[in-house]
């Protein structure tokens, strides 16, 4: 809240000023343009007409007239300038101081309750808390393993066959010889034969004598060429041809053999944040009760617990400080300074007078 209103005000401020350069920029620049456009005819006149030396003099006065009013303005610009930084810082200054008052109230509240006089108070960080827990995960699920059991065979024999059965047709010709053979040329007949007789031929015209005759029959002997058997298609049926062979022949088939495999498991520690890190009021030992003699024992404390405390001369050293931190930490101990706990813890003896 406190920032809003700071943020404000500078903001307020800003605008302020920026108005009033703004105005003063203004008057400036729109002023002595005037100015300057009024001697430029006047430069113009004089060049083209000679004038006399009494309106130089009035020329030169009028000038130092608008000159005067321009400073006069500019003054006044500069004195409202200075009051808006002046109302600026005063307004800051509010804040400021009210930022701080709400601050020491915030304070005075969180400030430790039933401190005794001659006591020390630190805001030290308590560091966060943990604590070891064991647990048991699975690092692997339960699953099944396959496994195949390949086939068993062995050497057998078997016929093959390699050529099918079938039938062939094969032609056998007619088969022929020659043979000789009589043959009746002519039939047995009877002719007319002149013969001769009792009765004697007187002439042509008588006395002929006609005898009939058997002719017996006429034969001849030929030899011709004939048929034993008849051409013809004879049918060959030929058998299917084997072949022995070797083989594998399977005696058992492949399976599968399933084997469940269990989960698998193991047991991790880890750190486990039980109460988070704070800031809180703790007695502490400061520059009014603390002496050369504690510091002293707290250095041949870290020293002996293999803590690097520097020359061990009873000054709280830059060194003695970062290995009391390093101790702190290590041990769970709140961090920031030298608390009645970290005393303890060391068991060292504090004088209670001082």
């Amino acid at each position: 809240m406190i920032q809003k209103r700071l943020g404000l005000c500078v903001l307020l401020g800003f605008l302020i000023f920026s108005v009033g350069c703004a105005r003063l920029l203004n008057i400036g620049t729109t002023e002595p343009s005037d100015e300057i456009y009024e001697k430029d005819i006047v430069t113009n006149q004089a060049i083209s007409q000679p004038a006399p030396v009494v309106q130089d003099d009035n020329l030169l006065q009028q000038q130092q007239i608008q000159i005067q009013r321009l400073r006069s303005a500019l003054e006044k610009k500069e004195m409202t300038i200075q009051e808006y930084k002046k109302e600026l810082e005063i307004v800051t200054l509010k804040v400021k101081e009210g930022a701080a008052n709400q601050g020491l109230q915030a304070s005075a509240a969180q400030l430790p309750p039933g401190a005794k006089p001659g006591e020390c108070y630190a805001r030290v960080y308590i560091s966060p808390k943990y604590k070891t827990i064991s647990k048991r995960i699975m690092v692997q699920p339960a699953s099944e393993e396959v496994k195949i059991i390949p086939a068993k065979y062995e050497w057998a024999e078997k016929q093959v066959m390699i050529d099918e059965a079938s039938v062939e047709y094969k032609e056998i010709p007619a088969v022929y010889k020659w043979v000789t053979e009589k043959i009746l040329v002519k039939e047995a007949h009877t002719i007319w034969k002149k013969g001769r007789g009792n009765i004697e031929k007187i002439d042509n015209a008588t006395g002929e004598v006609m005898c009939m005759v058997h002719v017996p029959p006429t034969y001849k002997t030929v030899k011709k060429r004939i048929m034993v058997s008849p051409a013809r298609i004879e049918e060959i049926n030929k058998p299917a041809k084997y072949k022995t062979i070797k083989y594998k022949k399977m005696v058992q088939p492949p399976k599968k053999n399933v084997v469940p495999v269990p989960a698998q498991y193991k047991t991790i520690t880890k750190k486990v944040k039980v109460a988070e890190g704070k800031m809180i009021w703790q007695r502490t030992m400061c520059e009014t009760n603390i002496d050369r003699n504690v510091v002293l024992k707290i250095q041949q404390f870290l020293r002996k617990d293999r803590y690097n405390p520097g020359p061990v001369d009873g000054i709280l050293g830059p060194q003695t400080r970062r290995a009391l931190k390093s101790f702190q930490r290590d041990k769970g101990l709140a961090i920031g300074s030298i608390t009645y706990e970290t005393l303890k813890y060391m068991k060292i003896q504090v004088d209670k007078k001082k």
